[in-house]
C-alpha cells in the first residue's frame, strides 16, 4: 500500500498564492508518508466519489476526507450543479452559466420564493462519505471537520455537518473525526484568511496537530524518527 492521500476541498489543496504548507502535508511529513492531494477548490462530496473512482483508497495505508464548505453552502431548490472533477470544457462552459443563472436567481430572490436548499443534502453528504470509507475496510480513515467561517451565518450549518460526519465516524470501524473547529473559531484573526473562508499557515498547523492527535496510538509510534524536531511547525 502506498503511503496517504488526502480529497477535499480548497483548504485540502490549498490557495494558488499559497506557498506554505497545507495541513495534509504537514501530517504527511510528520508520519514520514508520500502524499498524494486530490484537493480541489468548490468541490464537494459529489467530486469525492470522482476522485474515490479515479485514486482508489484501498491503495493506500491512510485516507483524509475533509469536506463541507461547499456541501452545506445554500441555494434555492432546484439548483443545477456541474462537477469540478473530472473537468472538461463543456463542463467549464455549464458552470459559468450555472453562476449566471445562480446571480440572476439571487436578484429574484428565488431562495425565498422556492425554498433554500444545501448544494449537497446532509444525507447525500454522509452517504458519499460512508460509501468511500466502506469501500477500503484496510485503510484507516480520518474523517476531518470543516473550518468555521468568518461569514457567521454560515456556520450553524457547518457545524451541523461537522456533527454528522462526527456520528458516521463512531459507526465505521475503519475511521475517526478530527474536529478543530472550535479551536480554529478562538483564535480566527489568526487562523483565518481575511476571506473569512480559507486557512491560513496557523489554521493548517492547528488542524494538522489536531489530526496527528485523533490518530490511533500505533500511528504516532514512527521508529528512529525525533517528530518534534523534524516537523518544527508543530512546537506552535
Amino acid at each position: 500500500m502506498n503511503g496517504c492521500i488526502a480529497y477535499g476541498d480548497c483548504n485540502t489543496e490549498g490557495l494558488k498564492d499559497y506557498h506554505e504548507p497545507v495541513w495534509p502535508e504537514m501530517v504527511a511529513e510528520h508520519l514520514g508518508l508520500a502524499l498524494t492531494n486530490c484537493g480541489h477548490t468548490m468541490s464537494t462530496t459529489r467530486e469525492l466519489l470522482r476522485y474515490a473512482e479515479a485514486f482508489p483508497p484501498r491503495n493506500y495505508k491512510l485516507a483524509f476526507i475533509q469536506y463541507g464548505l461547499v456541501d452545506s453552502w445554500l441555494t434555492f431548490r432546484g439548483a443545477p450543479y456541474v462537477l469540478y472533477y473530472p473537468d472538461s470544457p463543456r463542463r467549464k462552459l455549464a458552470r459559468k452559466l450555472v453562476k449566471k443563472l445562480k446571480k440572476w436567481a439571487r436578484s429574484f430572490h428565488l431562495q425565498d420564493r422556492w425554498g433554500a436548499v444545501e448544494q449537497v443534502p446532509l444525507e447525500e453528504y454522509l452517504g458519499n462519505i460512508e460509501q468511500v470509507v466502506r469501500s477500503a475496510p484496510d485503510t484507516l480513515f480520518v474523517l476531518v471537520a470543516t473550518p468555521p467561517n468568518l461569514d457567521e451565518p454560515r456556520n450553524p450549518l457547518i457545524e451541523r455537518y461537522n456533527e454528522g460526519i462526527k456520528y458516521l465516524a463512531t459507526q465505521e470501524p475503519n475511521a475517526v473525526s478530527a474536529d478543530a473547529y472550535h479551536r480554529l473559531w478562538q483564535r480566527k484573526m489568526s487562523t483565518l484568511m481575511t476571506d473569512g473562508t480559507h486557512l491560513t499557515f496557523e489554521g493548517h498547523r492547528l488542524v494538522a496537530e489536531t489530526v496527528i492527535n485523533a490518530l490511533p496510538a500505533y500511528w504516532q509510534a514512527v521508529p528512529d524518527r525525533n517528530l518534534q524536531s523534524s516537523t518544527p511547525w508543530l512546537q506552535g
